[in-house]
Order: structure tokens, then C-alpha cells, then sequence
């Protein structure tokens, strides 16, 4: 390959013996006899040097201010500088301002040619490293662009997976009301007070989803309950009531082993757990209660209260907020419950009705 060398110098001699000895050399030689002919030679791109031979001392336009422009405007192409052993401080200085290296003049034979080869190897190994860099660079935007489209794809799957499982979930929950019709619609209900409270309270919207799943299947386990139990229009009896309580576990048991339920375990085993520890099935008391236990137990008593039973007719908005107050601390997070009451949580499913004695509310 033939490698090729702009030299600019204002001393003809110094043009003449220089390029001589280069073009003997077999470099291909183009020659300015200033620097602003040398620039505009680079700036036209007709000539493209690998590598350029620079005066220092030159009219009008000196080497240094030379060699900066070229550094700024073609920094790939190595620069040596020319000078006299009296301007030696100068061309060191040269140096830190970019300059590859310098030679002295009068200029001998082999240190000019072993000086090019060294400036032009040291050019190839640049451009060797810009490709390089360049194909690292559009190799990562190929990865990145993939990535993306990956992710946009599991995306889309994970949102019809969602799609699906809140589907089954509603199935789930509607074959737990189908066994106990006075429910009706009472897993949804609880659903959106507790979505509601814990919204209010800033949990995260994973785990707002979570609980929402949770509200939906916080009865899943009255599947495994006898339905004369369910439907019976009376207090339950000790032994009765041991066996309805068994609904939280049996719950817990039938979603334990699916994964995509698996955070809503505390809330379907936890549901009926007292802030006093008085609860069932595992007597956790306080912050032992997972939070979206103690959320949902309290959406769970407000719609139950409100909604009509076989042994009962729905109660009053005042007596079940009352009821509520009364439960603080006790069977209810008492912080919870004045979030619920101050915030008024209760309006989400259940407008207050224009009547100045707050009349009952039924499901």
C-alpha cells in the first residue's frame, strides 16, 4: 500500500530534500509551502495524508497554531513537527499539544523515514481502534433494539397472563358466591375498599394488585365448607364455629401451591386475624397481621355488616361505622379504621343517600 505524507515547510530546500528522500522511500508526497495551503489541501480532502510533516517556524500562520487546527479537525491524522536544535523546548511543548514527535533539522535520512512509519503504524492502529469501537457501538444498539423488542413481547404476554389469572380469579370467586348466595358480590365489593384504602395509604401498585387479587379470593376457602353451615339462619354453635373457621386454612391450602397466588396467602389465611390477637386460625396480633390482612379484614366487616344475611337484614351506614370505631384496636388496626372513616372510604361502593337518618344499605 502506498502510504501517503503532506509536508509543509516554507524552505524549498528543506520541501525538496525532504520529499526526495520520502518519495525514494516509496511514500506518495504532496507539499505546501504554508500552512495555510496545508490546511486548505486537508479541508479540500483531495489529498488525505496519512501522515503530516510540519514546520514550527513559518510565516503568517505558525506550525503550532498548524498543528492545532489539524488536531481539532482531523485528530486520526499523526502529526510530526520540523525544528532547529535552538527551538528544541518548543517542539517538546508541540508534543502535550498533540504532536506525534519531532525531528530535528538538518533532517537525517533513516530517523525521517523510521519516524513516518512510526506516525502511520500508530494511525492504522487508531483507525484500527475507531472501527472497533464502531462496531462494539452498532453491535450494542442491535443488542439494545432486541432487548427492546424482547421486552415490549413480554410485555404483552405478561399483560395477557395477567388478563388471564384476574379471569380465573373472578371465576374462583364467583363459584364461592354461587355456593353462598347471600354473598352475592360480596368478594368485589371487598375488592374495591380495600384496592381503595390501600391506594390512599400509598402501597405500590404491585402490591395493590395483590390485595385486589386477594380480596377477590379471601372466601375461596368456604368451598370446603358445609353448605348447612353457610345458610344457617342463627348463631353457630362452639363446634360449628370451629369448623367455619377452618375456611381460612382450607383457602391457604387450595392456592398455596400456585405461584401467581402466592402473595395473597396472608390475606386469605389472615383475613379474620384480630388486632388484639383474638382471631383466627393463627392468633396474630398487630404488625404481625400482614397489612393487606388488616386492610381487608376491615373492607370484609364494612360490607358484611351493610349487606344482607340469612339471619339478619343489612345494618345501617351509621351502626357499621360504629361498630368499626368500636373495633379499634381490638379486632381492627386502629389506624386503619380512621383512615377508612376520615377518608371516607366506605363511598367507593356506597353512596350515602339523602336522608338525614342514613337508612340501611343493602347489597
Amino acid at each position: 500500500m502506498d502510504y501517503r505524507v503532506l509536508l509543509i515547510d516554507d524552505d524549498p530546500i528543506i520541501r525538496k530534500v525532504v520529499g526526495l528522500t520520502l518519495e525514494k522511500a516509496g511514500f506518495v508526497l504532496q507539499t505546501a509551502s504554508n500552512g495555510t495551503e496545508g490546511i486548505n489541501i486537508l479541508e479540500r480532502g483531495d489529498f488525505s495524508p496519512d501522515c503530516v510533516i510540519l514546520d514550527i517556524r513559518m510565516p503568517k500562520i505558525s506550525g503550532i497554531e498548524v498543528l492545532s487546527r489539524i488536531r481539532k479537525k482531523f485528530p486520526l491524522i499523526p502529526v510530526i513537527m520540523l525544528t532547529a536544535l535552538t527551538d528544541i523546548e518548543i517542539a517538546i511543548d508541540t508534543m502535550r499539544r498533540g504532536a506525534f514527535d519531532y525531528i530535528l533539522k538538518p533532517v537525517r535520512k533513516v530517523q525521517l523515514i523510521e519516524t513516518v512509519k512510526k506516525a502511520i503504524r500508530y494511525r492504522e492502529i487508531q483507525l484500527e481502534n475507531e472501527r472497533l469501537v464502531k462496531e462494539n457501538l452498532e453491535y450494542q444498539r442491535s443488542l439494545e433494539r432486541k432487548v427492546e423488542e424482547r421486552t415490549r413481547e413480554l410485555l404483552m404476554a405478561y399483560k395477557k397472563l395477567k388478563e388471564a389469572n384476574l379471569e380465573t380469579v373472578k371465576v374462583l370467586a364467583e363459584t364461592i358466591e354461587a355456593k353462598d348466595p347471600y354473598t352475592r358480590g360480596h368478594c368485589n365489593r371487598v375488592r374495591i375498599l380495600s384496592s381503595e384504602m390501600a391506594s390512599v395509604i400509598g402501597l405500590s401498585k404491585d402490591r395493590i394488585e395483590s390485595i385486589e387479587y386477594g380480596a377477590l379470593l379471601h372466601d375461596i376457602g368456604k368451598i370446603g365448607i358445609p353448605e348447612n353451615l353457610l345458610h344457617k339462619n342463627g348463631p353457630l354453635t362452639p363446634e360449628e364455629a370451629e369448623k367455619f373457621h377452618q375456611h381460612t386454612i382450607i383457602g391457604d391450602n387450595i392456592i398455596k401451591d400456585v405461584d401467581f397466588f402466592k402473595s395473597c396467602r396472608k390475606i386469605i389465611r389472615g383475613h379474620h386475624e384480630w388486632y388484639n390477637g383474638k382471631g383466627y386460625p393463627d392468633g396474630l396480633s398487630g404488625n404481625q397481621i400482614d397489612i393487606s390482612a388488616r386492610i381487608v379484614a376491615i373492607a370484609d366487616s364494612f360490607d358484611a355488616m351493610t349487606s344482607t344475611r340469612p339471619y339478619r337484614t343489612a345494618r345501617s351506614l351509621d351502626f357499621a361505622l360504629e361498630e368499626l370505631v368500636k373495633g379499634k384496636g381490638s379486632q381492627f388496626d386502629p389506624d386503619l379504621i380512621d383512615i377508612f372513616i376520615d377518608r371516607e372510604i366506605y363511598r367507593s361502593i356506597f353512596p350515602l343517600r339523602d336522608t338525614e337518618d342514613s337508612t340501611a344499605i343493602h347489597s
